[in-house]
This record gives structure tokens, C-alpha cells and sequence, in this order.
């Protein structure tokens, strides 16, 4: 993927400013909803719906192809379906939104990529007392479908610490490098921040600081128990950004590393190796990239792979929306798939670098299997057979 290209899908995937990271619902938390309600047989037919959809960019290709299994699936199930474009653009998506309103949808869903015209965005839907559903990037006033960084940091933590633990690493011999995009948000640099927060808490003699602490502008945290560089979205960013403060960490040291996406821990992780560091290293990625699951398979240092499964994300939008026509209240967040990967475990979802299972819905969105839609789209583990 370019440079420009990679910038534009960080800063779409920058999904929420300070103010979504305070309403995250953990995975798995199953905070009781009306959407724990079977399906009744007074839910609308879907031949009956029509909704709206208006992508990122359809000319950036993952989401396109978001976009393309929108519609494609909405037709196939017989649902009324108006594209549009926003083109990360913020006067697009706000222009998009009153003319998505004067379509009168069952529920208008919205990827707006910045953070600028959220509001504005939102309050279109709300003033004309639209539904809609917000992907990515919260919309205030909107049910939201997103990912968690967050936990996928706590998830790579959870299969390196063991390891590094292991082989006696400490806050004494070990430093722990978060690679971040800070232009892109808190919520995609969440997965570093809390790689370290939660190493912090299970290794001895490292810093313990609160999430909050590690900001856009933190460089050091105890000394050399952790640094912060930031990758400028591109794998060049972060080569160069390792490189300079590879001198500044003792020769001796061990390094867990963390990135807010594979290229940026890509980058990185080349740079402290050339610094001598090598064996030394242990790290995971997050994307689910050709780059990162090559890496899983062949790096014995790269012990994880975050699996985002874009590509697969038309399906589960769809059905939130049909729920959400249908008057259910979704939880604060219906989590996407996702799925830490490691060595023993990628060949369980990916063939080669194609997708060939899903992972298991979980507390948070398993309503989504009452309406049948994923079972028709998608393999998703335990609700497929």
C-alpha cells in the first residue's frame, strides 16, 4: 500500500478523539440491551427496508470493498440501498448527510473519516430524526460499529508478556518501544499505550502509569523502561524514528515492542535490528497485512498479528442496521470481528493471506446472529457449524 494511500485508511481508522475512548464497551462485557432479544416475527421484512450508505472513499481500495459488499449484500437480500461517497473529506460528508436525510432511510449509515464535522454530521441525522449508524468513527447521536484498539493491545500483551517473562526479562534489562501515529487519534494509539500500561503492571521494576498518562507528547516513561516514537503513518517514519533513539537504549537491554499498525512495528523492528538488538526483540503487529502474517509465520521474534478483517465488516454493518430499523438499542459499541493471531492460530482463519473463518462473535455483538445475515455472508466460527 503508498504512503498517501496508508495515510488515508490511518486517518480514517482514527475512530474516535479523547471523548470515544471514555465510552468504549469492552469486548466481551455483555452489558444487558434490548438487543438480547430474540427475533420477533413482527420485525420488518427485509424486502420492506431501505437504507443509505455513504463510504470513507471509494477511492481508497478496503474501502471500497467495505462499501461494494454493502451494496452487493443489500441487494442480495432485498434491500434498498443509496450510495454515497465522502471522499475523507469533511464538507462532502456533511453535504452527504442532507441529502442522505431527504432520502428518508430506515437507517442511514455513515463512514465520515473526520473528526471536524462529526458533530455537524450528527446533528443533520438528528434534526430530522434519522437513525443511522456510525462506522469507524463515532457520529454523536449514533449507534457506532467499530474495532477496539484498545483491546488488541491488551491482547498482544496477553501473548508476549508470558514469554518475556519468561526468559527474566524485567524493567531492568528491558525497554518497552510504542511506535504511534499521534495525528491519527487516541483511539488508534491505544493498542500501544496499553501494551505498555499492562506490561508495566506484569513484568517487574517497570514505571506504572495510568493510560491517561501517555499522551500524543509523551517521549520517556521511567527512564528507559519506555519510549515513544512516532511512525508518521509510514513504515519510512518508523525506521527513521527507531533509528534516532536506538543509541539512547542500553546495548544490553531486551525490547518489547508495540505499533499502532504492522508497517509502523515493521519499520521499527528493522531499524533495532540493524542496531544490534536482533534476538532480543519480541514483538506482534496489528493489521492482518500480506507483511504482517508473513512475519507471524516466519519471525520467531513476531509472536502476533492483529486481524481487523475489513474486507468482511459488509455483513455485520447490515445487520446492525437491520436491528436498528427494527427498534432494537444496540450496545454503546457493536465490536467488529477481530482476533490477536499467533503462530499456533493463523492458519485457522487465513489461508495463505485470504481470510477463511471468522472469529467467534462475542458478548457484545452476538445479537447480530439473530437475523440470519452473517450466516449468509460470512464463516464465522461457532455460528456456521
Amino acid at each position: 500500500m503508498s504512503s498517501n494511500r496508508r495515510k488515508g485508511l490511518l486517518a480514517a481508522l482514527a475512530t474516535a478523539v479523547a471523548v470515544a475512548a471514555a465510552v468504549w464497551v469492552g469486548v466481551g462485557s455483555g452489558a444487558p440491551t434490548t438487543a438480547d432479544r430474540p427475533a420477533a416475527s413482527t420485525d420488518k421484512p427485509l424486502t420492506s427496508l431501505s437504507f443509505v450508505y455513504a463510504s470513507a472513499a471509494d477511492s481508497i481500495g478496503i474501502f471500497k470493498t467495505v462499501g461494494d459488499g454493502v451494496v452487493k449484500d443489500s441487494t442480495t437480500l432485498g434491500i434498498k440501498i443509496k450510495r454515497y461517497d465522502n471522499n475523507l473529506d469533511g464538507p462532502t460528508a456533511l453535504r452527504n448527510a442532507g441529502l442522505m436525510v431527504q432520502d428518508h432511510p430506515d437507517v442511514a449509515i455513515d463512514w465520515n473519516t473526520v473528526v471536524g464535522v462529526g458533530a455537524a454530521v450528527g446533528a443533520q441525522f438528528t434534526r430530522n430524526k434519522a437513525k443511522c449508524l456510525a462506522v469507524n468513527q463515532q457520529i454523536p447521536g449514533c449507534h457506532w460499529f467499530n474495532l477496539s484498539n484498545k483491546q488488541f493491545g491488551l491482547d498482544a500483551a496477553k501473548t508476549i508478556l508470558p514469554v518475556a517473562k519468561k526468559r527474566g526479562w524485567t524493567g531492568k534489562n528491558t525497554t518497552v518501544v510504542m511506535v504511534v501515529a499521534s495525528a491519527n487519534g487516541v483511539e488508534v494509539n491505544n493498542g500501544p499505550r496499553y501494551f505498555y500500561v499492562t506490561t508495566a503492571q506484569t513484568l517487574p521494576n517497570f514505571k506504572k502509569v495510568t493510560p491517561a498518562q501517555i499522551t500524543a507528547k509523551t517521549t520517556t516513561i521511567g527512564g528507559k523502561n519506555g519510549i515513544q516514537i512516532d511512525c508518521k503513518s509510514t513504515i519510512q517514519g518508523a525506521y527513521q524514528a527507531a533509528k534516532n533513539i536506538a543509541s539512547s537504549i542500553p546495548k544490553s537491554n531486551n525490547i518489547l515492542l508495540y505499533g499502532s499498525d504492522t508497517d509502523c512495528d515493521l519499520g521499527a523492528y528493522r531499524a533495532l535490528a540493524q542496531a544490534g538488538f536482533g534476538k532480543r526483540i519480541l514483538t506482534g503487529g496489528l493489521g492482518g497485512t500480506p507483511d504482517g502474517l508473513h512475519q507471524l509465520r516466519t519471525n520467531p521474534n513476531w509472536l502476533c498479528e492483529g486481524a481487523l478483517f475489513l474486507q468482511n465488516w459488509a455483513p455485520y454493518i447490515l445487520t446492525e442496521a437491520v436491528a436498528i430499523a427494527n427498534g432494537v438499542k444496540p450496545p454503546s459499541l457493536t465490536p467488529a470481528p477481530q482476533v490477536m493471531l499467533t503462530k499456533a492460530t493463523v492458519d485457522k482463519y487465513y489461508k495463505g493471506n485470504n481470510v477463511k473463518l471468522l472469529p467467534p462473535l462475542v458478548a457484545d455483538n452476538k445479537y447480530l446472529a439473530k437475523y440470519g445475515i452473517l450466516q449468509k455472508f460470512g464463516k464465522v466460527d461457532g455460528l456456521n457449524g
